[in-house]
């Protein structure tokens, strides 16, 4: 790093992009790689650097309708915090009348959720890096004195290493205070729900942890422990009945489970009130810091072929056409619902210095 600050000082000329100069003519829009209640994800190149990132495109009109300001404000400010080698690295968000852009690393591996349609199941030891990410993920998050509220396979991405990527904070909250940690709003994935959130109790980081047991059951069953036709029947099922661990898993495995899918927040592992879930048995002759630096050979790593690789995407997305679609002019939001979004532009540090040098080494 210091290197790179002697060779901008050496330059005459220094520009760099300002949160306020980027915009989506920056960028190539190459493939369509996802698609959400909201808008869409796009393949995109920047047009300076060459970079690839992931760019999320969310319609301005949507969000306002379905009240969903706070949530996407909440998104962008968690994901300026945190810095993390297990979650998605966050590079720039703008904005224009009709739409908000965040712009993201863009993870070619696949998801979870392809891979267990593909492998069905996982082994332990494969489950074992996977679970560790996800743990450290979470574990940032709840340093930064937030929830997470999403998690399931949809939203674990592998990177080109076989490691996973945690994607997606629309459903996060931040909380105010310290000592009242808790939320009450219903939300998320009917089968990774915890029993608590259902019932609308009041619940805090232990429902992240539930999740978790639900999202390394469904990896080791290959499906989920609690699934029905209808989400009525699935919450009476996570309400109601014990999820039934396959004896052919070793013991540690099966503990591992039944303590995070342990219905009582304050008994469930992952709680303030139990020992550090990174403790557990399981976990043992695991050496956390080189899963921090991806030192381990995960068992399965996609093979990527070049930064715009898209083989692990589901052809659904990218058969669509990569454009920035038209908005009707009818459909954009007031100025005073406009002034919400006040400030959304960001430009992150490592792409400040960057645009540096790439400008500087172009004059």
């Amino acid at each position: 790093m210091g290197q790179n600050h002697n060779k901008i000082k050496n330059k005459k000329t220094v520009y760099s992009k300002t949160s306020k100069s980027v915009t989506v003519d920056d960028f190539d829009l190459l493939k369509v790689i996802g698609r959400g209640n909201f808008g869409k994800v796009l393949l995109v190149q920047e047009k300076g650097t060459q970079n690839i990132y992931a760019m999320k495109v969310l319609k301005k009109n949507e969000i306002v309708k379905r009240k969903q300001v706070k949530h996407v404000l909440t998104e962008r400010a968690l994901m300026i915090k945190l810095d993390c080698p297990f979650i998605v690295d966050f590079h720039y968000s703008f904005q224009n009348k009709e739409k908000l852009y965040f712009v993201m690393e863009y993870v070619s591996g696949g998801d979870i959720y392809h891979r267990l349609n593909v492998d069905r199941r996982f082994s332990e030891k494969r489950v074992l890096l996977y679970s560790a990410a996800m743990i450290i993920a979470l574990q940032k998050i709840h340093e930064h004195g937030a929830i997470y509220r999403d998690m399931k396979p949809e939203n674990l991405l592998i990177d080109n290493k076989g490691y996973l990527k945690l994607i997606d904070f629309g459903l996060a909250k931040i909380f105010r205070s310290k000592k009242k940690r808790k939320c009450k709003t219903r939300c998320g994935t009917p089968e990774y729900v915890a029993p608590e959130v259902i019932k609308g109790e009041k619940y805090g980081i232990e429902a992240d942890y539930w999740s978790l047991g639900i999202v390394l059951f469904e990896m080791l069953h290959g499906m989920p422990p609690f699934y029905a036709e209808s989400t009525y029947e699935i919450y009476e099922k996570v309400l109601n009945d014990e999820p039934k661990i396959a004896s052919f898993l070793s013991s540690e495995v099966q503990d591992l489970l039944t303590q995070l899918l342990k219905k009582e927040p304050k008994e469930r592992l992952g709680s303030p009130n139990r020992k550090n879930i990174r403790e557990h048995d399981f976990f043992c002759n695991l050496d956390w810091q080189k899963i921090y630096s991806k030192q381990y050979k995960p068992e399965f790593v996609p093979e990527i072929e070049g930064k715009t690789d898209i083989k692990y995407i589901d052809e659904t997305f990218t058969k669509e056409p990569a454009i920035d679609s038209f908005v009707d002019k009818k459909l954009i939001i007031s100025s005073l619902e406009q002034s919400k979004f006040d400030g959304f532009a960001f430009v992150s540090k490592s792409n400040l210095v960057k645009d540096m040098i790439f400008s500087t080494e172009n004059n």
